[in-house]
C-alpha cells in the first residue's frame, strides 16, 4: 500500500511557519507532492530575504530497490514521454545494475523541482547525482560522472563542456572532491552545476585559475574567509558550460544543528544584521528541526506507514526527522548577495534504543 507524497508533507508543513512557506507557496507543494512518487525523504528550499516567497522543493532518491521502483513507475505512467524524463529512466535502469559502473559509485540522486506557478502539474527537475567520497582523488570519480552525464543528456549535449569538466576534477587539492554534479534541465542556462567540498579559502584562487575562471577574485575571497569563520564547512558551487560561469554559490554548512550548535543562532543573526536575512525567517529556520510522530502530528499519518508499523517489531517506531541542512549565498561579482535555506526531512524507523 502506497500512500501520496502529499499525505506526509501533510504532517511537516505545519512545521514549516508561513513566514518561510506563504499559504500560496504551500499550496504550490502540495499540487507538486501530488504527482511526485511517494519517497519520503527530501526537503525544502526557501529564499531568506524579504518579499521572496517562492519556496521550492527536492526528493532525494536512494540505490534502494523500492525506490527506483516508484520513480520508474512514475515516469512511464505520468512524464508524458518528456526526454528528460526518459534519460532518466535511462540513467535509473543503469544505476540499478549490480555490475553497473555507477553501481555504488553514487550514494543518491537529488530531484530539485522548481516552484513558480507556471501551471505545470510535473515540471522537469534539475538532476544532481552524489559521487562517491571513497576514491583516493577526486579526478578518479571522473569516469562515474562522464557515464552518468552522457545516459541523462547524451553525449552530443555537453560534449563541448567536457574540458572544462575535466579540469573541475583534475585542479581538486588532496582532500578536496567534486561531491555533486547537477543537470540543470529545469533552468536556461546552458551549463552543470558542480559541486566542490572541502576547498579552502587559500586555495580558492588558485583552484578558480586553474580552470579558466577569468573573473575578479579577491571580494570573493574575502567572502569566503569571512563564511569560513563561522562555519564547519563551505562547498563551493560552480556553473560550468562552455566557460566557467560568474556566479558562484557557498553552501554554509553545520555538522550539528541548533539544539546542538549555537552559531547556527549566531551565523543567522550574522545574516540578519547584513540584511540576507529576515528576522521572522531567521526565527522560523531555528524552530523546524525535530522530530514529528504519530503522537505530535498534527494531521493523520499516513495508511503506509501505518501498516508498516504492524510488521515491525514492537520496539520501532515511525517518525520523520526534522533539519537543517545547509545556508547556501550566491555571490556574482557587482551584483547583490542572496542567502537560501535548505530544509531537510526524511521518514525513518526508529528502535526503542535510539
Amino acid at each position: 500500500m502506497h500512500s501520496t507524497l502529499t499525505e506526509s508533507l501533510d504532517l511537516l508543513l505545519p512545521n514549516l511557519e508561513p513566514t518561510l512557506a506563504s499559504p500560496d507557496a504551500v499550496s504550490g507543494l502540495k499540487a507538486l507532492a501530488a504527482n511526485l512518487a511517494p519517497i519520503l525523504r527530501g526537503g525544502f528550499e526557501c529564499r531568506l530575504s524579504a518579499n521572496t516567497p517562492q519556496v521550492d522543493f527536492q526528493q532525494c532518491v536512494i540505490r534502494d530497490k523500492s525506490e527506483l521502483v516508484l520513480l520508474r513507475e512514475l515516469i512511464s505512467t505520468t512524464t508524458s514521454g518528456h526526454r528528460g524524463w526518459l534519460q532518466l529512466d535511462d540513467f535509473l535502469a543503469q544505476w540499478s545494475e549490480p555490475l553497473s559502473l555507477l553501481g555504488d559509485s553514487i550514494p543518491e540522486i537529488w530531484l530539485e523541482f522548481d516552484i513558480n506557478n507556471s501551471g505545470v502539474s510535473l515540471p522537469i527537475p534539475a538532476i544532481f547525482f552524489g559521487l562517491t567520497k571513497s576514491v583516493s582523488s577526486s579526478v578518479e570519480t571522473y569516469p562515474i560522472a562522464t557515464k552518468s552525464l552522457d545516459l541523462l543528456l547524451g553525449r552530443s549535449s555537453w560534449c563541448e563542456w567536457q574540458d572544462n569538466l575535466y579540469r573541475c576534477f583534475a585542479a581538486c587539492p588532496d582532500g578536496v572532491l567534486i561531491s555533486h554534479i547537477g543537470v540543470m534541465l529545469s533552468r536556461k542556462l546552458p551549463a552543470l552545476r558542480v559541486n566542490i567540498k572541502r576547498l579552502q579559502p587559500q586555495s580558492l584562487i588558485p583552484y578558480l585559475l586553474d580552470i579558466g575562471w577569468e573573473h575578479e577574485t579577491n571580494d570573493l575571497v574575502a567572502l569566503m574567509k569571512q563564511l569560513s569563520a563561522k562555519v564547519d564547512g563551505i562547498t563551493v558551487c560552480l556553473d560550468v558550460g562552455n566557460k566557467i560561469y560568474p556566479s558562484i554559490g557557498l553552501e554554509c554548512i553545520f555538522l550539528n544543528q541548533p539544539d546542538d550548535e549555537s552559531r547556527w543562532a549566531t551565523f543567522l543573526d550574522y545574516l540578519v544584521e547584513v540584511r540576507l536575512c529576515e528576522a521572522q525567517k531567521r526565527d522560523a529556520l531555528l524552530k523546524w528541526p525535530g522530530q514529528t510522530n504519530p503522537f505530535n502530528a498534527s494531521a493523520a499519518w499516513p495508511n503506509n506507514l501505518i501498516v508498516d508499523y504492524l510488521l515491525q517489531s514492537r520496539q520501532r517506531f515511525s517518525v520523520f526527522e526534522r533539519r537543517l541542512s545547509h545556508i547556501k549565498i550566491s555571490w556574482r561579482k557587482q551584483s547583490p548577495l542572496c542567502a537560501k535555506a535548505y530544509l531537510w526531512f526524511q521518514h525513518q524507523w526508529l528502535s526503542g534504543k535510539n
